[in-house]
């Protein structure tokens, strides 16, 4: 009798344990086991049904390893397993896109279109403002924003600049700057080196006494360097220039167009950007007009930065009485969006 009853109880703690056995089991880094069926596994966490406690759901960061009821030994994934199948995915992965890079050509990274109309754009907006008193008083505003949205081959560049100055004397206000001036431009690769590229632009100026410019452009460009620190673009084309003056006929001409654009990083904090385009008039010959800008910024935080900006503006036909150069300037602080590093 007595050793009937020892039998059967080693057959319930076989069985017992047999059933362990063959149930799914996660071991947590902590010694803890959880058994039952699993249920679903994921990259980041593995979900298990339980008879003590339902359906349970665990993180991979806590898991130290997992067995299973219909795997051996063999299929047993140990921490360290876990890390090398991850690290050799990552080496597959940067491995791939290596050879993305190299079999198409792109702006500064690869990267897909973001889109919506307010989505996707990265740059900076920043103002600047002076005024003094006493024998003089002037007031002077300087505010502008630009930015950039890109795709693998195609880049979409945006801009907007104020400038307005007053001074008070004898009594009375005068208004020297009042203008704005701002653009949209659409630049497509054709080739690694080689792209095309739309623009339209438009100015207004006051003292100028220039109601509206607006010019339609277009043509092509060539990437002459392009690394990780910089970008110079050489570019030429034509555009149509309709304009509308307050108080003389208004114009319309054809230009050809050409000149550069430049992005230079010199270090994780400071950089340059410039751009200089001249337009020859061909229906007025000898006549033309060219536009320059260029900015240097240097961060003081991740949005927070400091620039400094030196324009011109030439006309060498101005209306009688107004001077066929503009030169700005101007220092403030700028705000980041978009991406930051």
């Amino acid at each position: 009798m007595k050793n009937l009853i020892l039998t059967i109880l080693c057959i319930c703690v076989i069985l017992g344990g047999f059933q362990n056995i063959l149930a799914d089991q996660i071991v947590l880094k902590n010694g803890d086991r959880i058994t039952g069926k699993i249920i679903k596994k994921e990259t980041d966490k593995i979900t298990i049904e339980t008879d003590f406690a339902g359906t349970i759901t665990i993180l991979a960061s806590n898991i130290d390893k997992v067995i299973e009821e219909t795997k051996t030994s063999d299929l047993i994934q140990t921490k360290a397993e876990v890390i090398a199948e991850k690290t050799e995915n990552i080496v597959t992965e940067k491995v791939e896109v290596k050879d993305e890079k190299s079999n198409t050509s792109s702006f500064s990274n690869s990267k897909k279109r973001s889109f919506g109309l307010t989505s996707g754009w990265d740059g900076a907006a920043n103002i600047g403002f002076s005024f003094t008193r006493g024998n003089s008083k002037t007031s002077t505003i300087v505010a502008g924003i630009r930015a950039e949205k890109s795709g693998d081959n195609d880049k979409w560049t945006t801009y907007l600049n104020g400038l307005y100055n007053r001074n008070r004397a004898g009594g009375l206000n005068v208004t020297t700057s009042n203008a704005i001036w701002g653009g949209l431009r659409y630049d497509r690769n054709l080739t690694k080196k080689w792209f095309a590229f739309g623009s339209y632009d438009f100015e207004r100026d006051k003292p100028q006494r220039l109601n509206f410019r607006s010019v339609l452009g277009g043509g092509l460009g060539y990437h002459f360097i392009k690394n990780e620190r910089t970008e110079l673009d050489l570019f030429s084309g034509a555009a149509w220039n309709r304009t509308w003056f307050l108080d003389a006929a208004n114009t319309s001409s054809a230009e050809v167009l050409f000149g550069n654009s430049l992005k230079h990083q010199f270090n994780d904090r400071v950089k340059i950007q410039q751009g200089f385009i001249v337009y020859p008039n061909l229906t007025s010959s000898g006549d033309y007009r060219f536009v320059f800008d260029s900015t240097l910024t240097a961060d003081l935080t991740k949005k927070i930065g400091w620039f400094v900006t030196v324009a011109d503006r030439f006309n060498s036909a101005p209306l009688f009485g107004v001077e066929k150069n503009d030169f700005l300037f101007t220092t403030g602080l700028k705000w980041s969006f978009g991406k930051t590093k």
